[in-house]
């Protein structure tokens, strides 16, 4: 004989309001810590991130992701970090290279979704990362927005060799500097230096006169403009970074200690994806102070512009075309006008600038010859930046891409910037790239190339005089 329950009507009628709670309770917190926990359970993982993902408010993440806008609030007693995630902005977060065939999954487990496959090396922005696991982001030219899980076991950035393969790279907005970078730079300045405004960035200085934030304030508020006008590109978002300026060579030095990768021997440098550039003034005069921070600066903007993983001829020489211009007397930038100076201590006088790089040029040709432009344009970092011929690359670079917007016989300005513009756009920089948009064959540039540079010997700057102090 079998023997049933009774149950009460009220317990039935308490246990279905608690479900019910609870269900309620979770579609209003998706983003909950028991629904993330559950993402990792076998068999449930899946479910539970489709849960989320069905539930969840676009417009709002409570993950901490270092940058943003932050504001702090209360949810059941447990402070949390929530961010509004900017479109404009999810861009600039930490990158991750993918290789081809990583699969991305809808959550951060093996039984997940599988979302979509990725066909090229390409970077992409990663929101979280737990373990090996790494929540991603891109949105690109071909495909859209793309987001979800990879797996990336034991993740190291690819090679040099590897990135020449890369998927495209689009504009990516400015990041400002991590704190921690921040107090590093202040504790080599004397006195912790100062922070004032340069233009649209944040300069610290321990130059304590006033001339470094006068001298960065000019370039600075001017350097962008003139970017669009030369290049016709517009960056994809406002700048965010920081300028560290140095009084003295060894507080600089002392500073990049802690990245051997970084040449102690040059006067500046830039990390546009850690938002700063850093030089330094010591036995300085003003017009190398502002080459190297208009070179610097362009960099921060080239990545705003045109994106980062740049070829090098393209990044320096862009670079170096606008740090080698002339200034006016009222120390604006004259971009198509080389500039230089001379400095004579004692017996010596030696000189700098836009004039000695076509004199370089123009030794090679008379001497070894040039490297050909079809190989600059094919080099990658490793090679570039290989001494001895580093210092010719560089002028070659600068002359080329100067060349190329001159408007001399055999250059096509329209034609360059229409390709700066298919790179900015996410088009692969192949090798035939640059030549497809100039509709011309190498031999031909090559050949109205020398012929311009021969004619760019000028006469030789003026000598300068400057306070050895550095301010």
């Amino acid at each position: 004989m079998r023997r049933f329950f009774s149950v009460d009507s009220r317990l039935i009628l308490m246990l279905g309001l608690v479900v019910f709670g609870a269900f309620a309770w979770l579609t209003r917190h998706p983003d909950s810590e028991l629904v993330r926990r559950a993402e990792e359970w076998p068999i449930l993982g899946s479910l539970a991130a489709g849960f989320r993902k069905g539930y969840s408010t676009p417009e709002r993440s409570v993950e901490a992701l270092g940058v943003g806008d932050r504001s702090e609030v209360g949810i059941d007693q447990v402070e949390v970090l929530a961010e509004a995630v900017d479109s404009d902005r999810v861009s600039a977060r930490p990158q991750v290279w993918v290789e081809p065939g990583t699969h991305v999954q809808l959550s951060p487990h093996p039984d997940s979704e599988i979302l979509a496959t990725v066909e090229l090396l390409g970077n992409y922005s990663f929101v979280e990362r737990r373990g090996d696991w790494f929540h991603i982001y891109r949105f690109s030219v071909d495909h859209g927005d793309l987001e979800g899980w990879i797996w990336l076991e034991g993740y190291v950035e690819p090679s040099a060799e590897r990135l020449q393969r890369s998927e495209p790279v689009l504009p990516l907005a400015a990041v400002p500097p991590n704190p921690e970078k921040v107090r590093r730079a202040r504790s080599f300045m004397d006195q912790g230096g100062i922070e004032v405004p340069c233009g649209p960035y944040i300069l610290y200085t321990d130059v304590g006169d006033g001339s470094a934030s006068e001298v960065c304030a000019q370039l600075a508020s001017q350097l962008e403009e003139i970017y669009r006008d030369r290049f016709g590109l517009t960056p994809v978002s406002e700048p965010a970074e920081a300028i560290f300026w140095f009084l003295s060579r060894g507080a600089y030095e002392d500073f990049i200690s802690d990245d051997e990768s970084i040449p102690a021997e040059k006067g500046g440098h830039a990390a546009p994806a850690r938002g700063y550039l850093a030089l330094h003034s010591e036995d300085l005069p003003r017009e190398a102070v502002v080459s190297t921070l208009a070179h610097e600066l362009t960099h921060l903007i080239n990545r705003r512009a045109l994106g980062p993983a740049l070829p090098p001829w393209l990044s320096e020489g862009l670079a170096d075309d606008l740090a080698e211009s002339r200034l006016d007397e009222s120390g604006r930038l004259v971009p198509g006008e080389l500039g230089g100076y001379s400095l004579a201590s004692e017996a010596v006088v030696q000189h700098f600038g836009g004039v000695v790089s076509a004199a370089k040029l123009i030794e090679a040709l008379d001497g070894p010859g040039l490297p050909e432009l079809r190989a600059l344009v094919e080099m990658g970092p490793d090679e570039f930046h290989e001494p001895p011929q580093e210092a010719l690359l560089y002028a070659l670079s600068s002359f080329w891409v100067r060349y190329l917007l001159s408007g001399a016989p055999g250059s096509d300005p329209a034609g360059f910037r229409a390709y700066l513009d298919a790179v900015a756009s996410g088009v692969s920089i192949t090798p035939n790239l640059l030549v497809r948009y100039l509709g011309d064959d190498w031999p031909e540039l090559e050949a109205g190339f020398q012929t311009w540079v021969r004619f760019q010997a000028t006469p030789l700057p003026r000598i300068v005089t400057f306070d050895r102090t550095g301010h």
